[in-house]
């Protein structure tokens, strides 16, 4: 506990997770919150008695001579110590079952509760609350997806003629929560601005879901030996997880702007605009295919991304690449840390800056969890590391599981958080194993180069190929290998993009950098799809 007790803290807050989603129903949020408010209290007085015995033995030990000080004051290990840390770990689990709790708890006016199982025609009062998260051709027109917070509905009466002006007011419901909002335009709406929209509203996932229904038809005649799992993927809890409780859909002509930034916060306005900027400038000066493939490891949109590319990845085992995480973090702090030390700023301000570009990155990909994870040890090792102190990674994992878990619960049982932090953990215990079995007097360079590569992807690929075999029915041994090539020209890809970010504004050094990056995507691309191809490379199942 005392050397790692972030990461332990981290542990028993996820057991403490789990545990609150197969509670019975009839335990309610005012039970979870006594009793969390009680361990609380018990450690908070245990904390305090023992720090009061340590200060009084200290004091006493002090007092007398050495020869008469008795052993017991010397080294006395009290047991409230362990009483102390086990109602410690207690609170801990209580108190991530009470956030569990409060993050299924949801007001009258939710849309969870307005909504029925049936679709409902109706206008809808909403706040635009993310950048265009997809962009797709959908029979022939450009159909944009946002995140829209729900402020009211128009109740089905409503729509009734010969209504009293008098009545008019209460034809509106006030409702909050999130929806997915999908609008058949050309037009780019942007974070901020309140709409009015005549659509239809629905809960995901309906047995009448048309588009669902297409795509599972097509995915039974294209393998007929699909296992029921895939069958029925429940679309309905993978958009909760992410608080989305609605889907909209609507087109142009029925979308009435009624505000620009209305309730918008100034920094992720900014953020999101600038987002949109260099998806822009990546569009402009970069082929179709490398562009979406450098937009999605710069900024995590990969909604343009050919199918076939994606499938290639997949079976090459080399699908983490799109996932902006750890490895993109790490080189894009690299980048800035040399860059500064290039131009010879204080080391100081480097750190500082570099962190606090993180976050920006942060929130310009949308704060994805692998993203958050990756940006939370990055900071706490540079913070640690301008301080002097030795940083313990298991710490800084432990810091960011509980980071991101505070906010979002339920975000533990996601697939991309699990299979982020399982990645990273295999890596931090099984690397330093293997690479014992490397011998001392072997070459410098090919014991960097090769061996330290390869027990890096040899640990990561051990450690999820279980949840990935799990989730999408599939085994990529040869993901050993494929990382080996994919990942060097992945690096010189994202050093290739960020200098394309910084100078691309310029024509000769834009030009030249776009072609630099053009060429290691098709490269990255020509890999996936060699070892893709090779048999027993993957196994479907």
């Amino acid at each position: 506990m005392n050397k790692r007790p972030l990461a332990v803290i981290a542990v028993f807050f996820m057991f403490g997770i789990v545990l609150a989603r197969y509670l019975p129903g009839s335990v309610k949020f005012p039970h979870v919150f006594v009793v969390t408010l009680i361990l609380i209290v018990i450690s908070f007085i245990l904390s305090i008695s023992a720090s009061s015995g340590e200060i009084g033995r200290t004091q006493l030990s002090s007092a007398l001579p050495r020869t008469f000080r008795p052993r017991s004051l010397r080294s006395f290990a009290p047991r409230n110590d362990s009483v102390r840390n086990i109602f410690l770990l207690l609170s801990v689990i209580s108190f991530a079952i009470l956030l569990y709790a409060n993050s299924n708890t949801y007001p009258s006016n939710h849309i969870r509760h307005i909504l029925g199982e049936e679709r409902l025609k109706t206008n809808i009062v909403g706040i635009i609350r993310s950048p265009a998260l997809t962009r797709k051709p959908y029979y022939g027109k450009i159909n944009s997806t946002y995140l829209f917070e729900v402020e009211g509905i128009k109740r089905q009466e409503a729509s009734n003629k010969g209504q009293a002006t008098r009545d008019k007011r209460q034809e509106w419901s006030g409702v909050t929560g999130l929806a997915q909002i999908r609008i058949q335009t050309e037009k780019d709406h942007q974070y901020g601005d309140r709409l009015l929209v005549g659509g239809a509203i629905r809960k995901p996932g309906l047995p009448n879901d048309a588009s669902r229904l297409r795509s599972l038809r097509s995915l039974r005649s294209k393998n007929n030996n699909v296992r029921a799992k895939s069958r029925t993927f429940n679309y309905r809890e993978y958009l909760e997880k992410q608080n989305i409780f609605a889907l909209i859909n609507t087109k142009e002509s029925n979308v009435a702007l009624l505000a620009h930034d209305y309730k918008s916060n100034p920094i992720l306005k900014y953020t999101y605009f600038l987002r949109e900027k260099l998806k822009t400038l990546i569009i402009d000066n970069m082929p179709l295919k490398s562009g979406a493939f450098m937009r999605a490891i710069l900024l995590g949109d990969r909604s343009e991304l050919p199918k076939h590319i994606q499938k290639a990845f997949k079976n090459s085992g080399t699908m983490h690449i799109l996932a902006i995480s750890g490895l993109h973090i790490g080189l894009i702090a690299f980048f800035i840390l040399y860059l500064f030390r290039l131009i010879r700023i204080n080391r100081t301000f480097a750190y500082v800056s570099a962190i606090l570009f993180l976050i920006f990155f942060s929130i310009l990909t949308l704060s994805r969890p692998s993203v958050v994870r990756a940006v939370v040890m990055a900071c706490v090792f540079l913070v640690g590391t301008l301080l002097g102190r030795r940083v313990d990674m298991y710490n800084s994992l432990g810091a960011a599981a509980l980071f991101i878990l505070i906010k979002n619960p339920k975000d533990l049982f996601s697939v991309g958080f699990q299979l982020s932090f399982i990645a990273v953990l295999s890596i931090l215990y099984l690397v330093p194993k293997l690479t014992r079995l490397i011998r001392k007097d072997t070459n410098f360079y090919l014991r960097k180069f090769v061996y330290a590569p390869a027990a890096v992807s040899i640990s990561a690929w051990v450690g999820t190929f279980p949840l990935i075999l799990y989730y999408f029915n599939i085994i990529t041994p040869v993901s050993i290998i494929s990382n080996l090539f994919i990942i060097p020209l992945l690096s010189l890809l994202l050093m290739g993009g960020l200098s394309f970010i910084l100078l691309g504004w310029m024509p000769a050094i834009g030009v030249f950098l776009a072609g630099f990056n053009s060429i290691c995507a098709n490269m990255i691309f020509n890999a996936a799809e060699f070892f893709s191809s090779l048999k027993f490379g993957h196994f479907n199942f």
